[in-house]
């Protein structure tokens, strides 16, 4: 993996030390590659003359900060100096807008290591370069685009109860809400947690944290609608060890 350069911006400098300090973390796992020293930077304009001046691979950069916000920043940089951006914000409502820039990930402050390793696989496969290898880490949250709307939702998966496949559509039922979002089962899986979500059936992937009990080839809820969702027999596999009792 080639060496690659790497920006902070965040006028709280105690937030820009916990993302750097997530970042050199990752320098003692194995094959990780190399990088370059990371920049900090506290002050708006000063990191927008840098960046203007200097080709970054990797930006992290905070949203509202004085003088200068985030995405103002981001928007005056000419097309070939933008690096592959993570936004770093402690408001979850800045999302939306944050992926009509085309950033490849939006973090919550506090940081995490299993954040920021994620966010920086991002970035990479973003460069084409190749992807870290790590020990498995699972974000949150997640931002689904809902249907027939024009904006996103940002989702805690442990709020999340189960999700069923819906034609081109899925609908994910939650603690609260339902709602009917422009993503494929396939998508879900591959970004969900896997220590608590199952795919239990071609059209339903369930939180085991809400499961009562097994019944055969059904499943059912400890909370939320008192239903049942259906186990294939090909899945039956996928729950082995979930710690359910099966009847």
């Amino acid at each position: 993996m080639p060496k690659y350069s790497i920006v902070v911006v965040d006028d709280e400098r105690s937030d820009a030390n916990k993302v750097v300090e997530q970042i050199l973390k990752l320098k003692d796992i194995h094959k990780i590659g190399d990088f370059e020293d990371v920049k900090v930077f506290e002050n708006g304009k000063e990191a927008l003359n840098y960046l203007m001046h200097h080709k970054v691979d990797i930006l992290f950069l905070d949203i509202q900060m004085p003088d200068i916000s985030g995405f103002e920043l981001y928007k005056i940089l000419p097309q070939p100096m933008k690096p592959a951006l993570v936004f770093v914000t402690a408001y979850a409502e800045f999302a939306l807008d944050s992926y009509k820039l085309d950033a490849c990930d939006y973090l919550l402050k506090n940081v995490t290591f299993d954040a920021v390793f994620l966010a920086l696989n991002k970035c990479l496969k973003r460069l084409g370069t190749p992807i870290m290898i790590a020990p498995a880490v699972q974000r949150e949250y997640y931002v689904y685009e809902v249907k027939d709307s024009r904006c996103k939702r940002v989702l805690k998966y442990r709020d999340i109860i189960y999700i069923h496949s819906i034609d081109n559509y899925v609908e994910i039922v939650t603690r609260n809400e339902r709602l009917i979002c422009r993503i494929t089962m396939e998508e879900i899986e591959e970004n969900m947690p896997h220590a608590d979500f199952v795919r239990i059936h071609r059209g339903y992937i369930v939180n085991f944290k809400f499961v009562k009990y097994i019944d055969g080839g059904k499943l059912w809820l400890a909370e939320g609608e008192k239903i049942s969702l259906p186990i294939s027999r090909s899945r039956r596999k996928n729950i082995a060890g979930m710690g359910k009792s099966i009847e």
